[in-house]
């Protein structure tokens, strides 16, 4: 697990440094989609909140985020936090809680 860990972070830092590389500095730079669908893909499903949150802040409060080295580090930093809660704390602890429930149903049943 230490392994795909550490090739899930070294994928999403990978990102992270090709998009602040290849940032042009303008307000409506596109580097942003190469961010978004990256880092979509790595935090799938969770990462989904954040793709909400932009269309909550756009479409309800008219709130539009200009793309900077700020606004892109805050994002890629939202979809880690998100992906990596979700694949690395929360799939383990299901999983093991599935293992336990089936383990004790299996000892219940001899």
């Amino acid at each position: 697990m230490k392994k795909i860990r550490f090739l899930w972070a070294s994928i999403a830092f990978l990102v992270l440094i090709i998009t602040l590389y290849s940032y042009d500095g303008l307000t409506n730079s596109d580097i942003w989609i190469f961010l978004t669908w990256m880092m979509l893909l790595l935090s799938f499903p969770a990462g989904l909140l954040v793709s909400l949150g932009h269309m909550i802040l756009g479409e309800y409060f008219s709130i539009g985020i200009k793309t900077s080295l700020v606004s892109l580090s805050i994002e890629w930093v939202i979809y880690f936090i998100l992906g990596y809660i979700q694949w690395f704390k929360v799939i383990p602890w299901l999983i093991n809680k599935v293992k336990f429930y089936l383990f004790k149903k299996n000892q219940g049943s001899q």
